[in-house]
């Protein structure tokens, strides 16, 4: 599964999982919620742009949606910690030759180089 989406889509599944591991109601997880959340964080966005992004989320299977009463809810299809595994593993395949350990000396270098 490819995991490549832009940076709305990561505010969304970011929002998504907050919720998810604070404890929300994950299977009801609603636009206006995920809105509410994206919005305190000071990226303004309209209702319409997020749902149509979460519904291209779902397109590409990363969210799943089920309507209850008149709204849709959502709820990732993968855990956070699922897909950073996954995103480790394909980094490491690209570029290190499945060596995590490699991939991990040069992310140790990177935080030296920004002195993080």
């Amino acid at each position: 599964m490819a995991y490549t989406h832009g940076t709305l889509e990561n505010e969304i599944l970011n929002a998504v999982w907050s919720m998810e591991e604070n404890g929300a109601d994950s299977v009801n997880i609603s636009v206006a919620e995920v809105l509410q959340q994206i919005n305190n964080n000071g990226n303004i966005r309209a209702y319409t742009t997020v749902k149509t992004v979460m519904d291209r989320l779902v397109e590409k299977n990363l969210l799943k949606r089920h309507k209850t009463g008149k709204k849709f809810c959502y709820i990732s299809v993968e855990s956070r910690e699922k897909m950073a595994a996954d995103a480790i593993n394909t980094i490491a395949g690209q570029f290190f030759n499945n060596d995590v350990s490699s991939l991990m000396k040069a992310l140790e270098k990177q935080c030296k180089v920004l002195k993080v």
